[in-house]
């Protein structure tokens, strides 16, 4: 039942997403501003961004979003026949529901369940023999978080519990002797699901009425996925411990008037994840700006944010993965044709309507412009297109 449930939240058949595997962010309001919500409230979609702006909700309000998520990968491998083709993995649907509210004047909660990252390809209808494997993989990771917030004069400071749910799918047709064709066999164990938890922190401040700065800190969940491959030919397919990374961030936010202005800086710390480490995936550093105009009851957004590829200049070195020593030609093939993570920059727009004082909606749209990225006579290139729909209700 358990898993069940789950993969009807998690609607998608396939995500790839930006920062990293990582959403740039969640909820349009959020998304429609580069990513950000370090330093100011973005409703109820701070119980994932930094918890501790979820004490600025006033009464008690609920979001229902998606996201249409539209990547265009394509790959090649000049090891082998020269093969190019295009991922089928090119369109999913991403949900989110969150709730906040008012306890008293000084406390409030909030309750966010979120599909955040994601990562996939599907080339099962290329041919085998020609460079790509029929690779696929289906990387999803959904985070329900409870979460409290507490203000006082200036402060906020908020918390909450990451309960989360990843399922993992990867498979490719590959063989032990690549001199011999024949010998070639499907390596994928099937779908693995499996549970894990962790923590968020954050705090938000007012140094003037019109200046405001935050920070956050989310712990790293660690997961294993069960009988994921067999990656040393040996026709048992081997656990991955594969954790989402540890993060932090600062940001600054103004606001006055109509206008709102934030910057946010995040990190996150790939490189000592179980699982990324081994794929010799980078410490990523995002930048984050985001720009809103209010006018009645129509509000204008706009952003931009920039993050260098975890996969870097795609110097990959060996390592070992799931106790099987993988030479940096392999890690190069899983990064470059399975989890191609490359995208850098995102431009955003979007806006916010008012119908009446309990019901509004945003909308967000998100393009990434193409990256391309080669690494031992392979190369893959990555562009994307997103528009997330949020439904609000604040309730009397």
């Amino acid at each position: 039942m358990k898993k069940a449930v789950l993969l009807s939240i998690l609607t998608s058949s396939v995500l790839l997403a930006t920062n990293g595997d990582n959403m740039i962010a969640l909820g349009a309001e959020s998304r429609s501003m580069g990513g950000t919500g370090v330093a100011m409230s973005m409703g109820t979609d701070s119980v994932f961004r930094n918890p501790a702006w979820v004490a600025d909700i006033e009464g008690t309000q609920a979001m229902f979003g998606a996201t249409l998520f539209m990547p265009e990968v394509s790959a090649s491998n000049g090891n082998a026949s020269g093969q190019s083709a295009k991922s089928k993995a090119d369109q999913s649907v991403i949900p989110e529901v969150s709730h906040a509210g008012g306890i008293n004047e000084n406390l409030a909660y909030g309750i966010g369940m979120f599909g955040v990252s994601g990562m996939g390809v599907d080339y099962r209808n290329e041919d085998a023999t020609k460079g790509l494997a029929s690779m696929r993989t289906n990387f999803q990771f959904l985070r329900f978080v409870p979460s409290l917030a507490y203000k006082n004069e200036n402060l906020r400071i908020g918390g909450g519990l990451t309960l989360a749910y990843g399922s993992l799918d990867m498979s490719a047709v590959m063989s032990s002797d690549p001199n011999n064709p024949a010998l070639a066999a499907q390596r994928g164990g099937g779908v693995s699901d499996t549970l894990g938890y962790g923590a968020q922190v954050g705090i938000g401040y007012s140094v003037t009425p019109e200046i405001t700065t935050g920070l956050y800190y989310q712990t790293q969940v660690d997961t294993t996925y069960d009988a994921v491959m067999d990656f040393n030919f040996d026709n048992v397919y081997e656990d991955l411990k594969l954790s989402q990374p540890a993060e932090y961030g600062i940001g600054l936010g103004y606001e006055k008037d109509n206008l709102k202005a934030t910057v946010d800086y995040r990190k996150v710390l790939w490189s000592s994840a179980d699982g990324y480490d081994a794929f010799g995936w980078d410490d990523q550093n995002i930048y984050a700006l985001g720009l809103a105009y209010k006018m009645d009851d129509l509000t204008l957004r706009g952003g931009y944010n920039y993050a260098d590829s975890p996969l870097g200049d795609g110097n990959f070195q060996g390592a070992t993965v799931s106790g099987v020593p993988f030479p940096a030609a392999n890690i190069a093939f899983f990064n470059l044709m399975g989890f191609p993570a490359i995208s850098k920059q995102h431009f955003t727009l979007g806006l916010g309507y008012e119908i009446n004082k309990n019901v509004g909606f945003d909308l967000a749209y998100v393009y990434s412009p193409e990256e391309t990225l080669s690494s031992m006579n392979m190369e893959v290139s990555n562009k994307q297109n997103s528009i997330t729909g949020a439904l609000k209700y604040r309730f009397d």
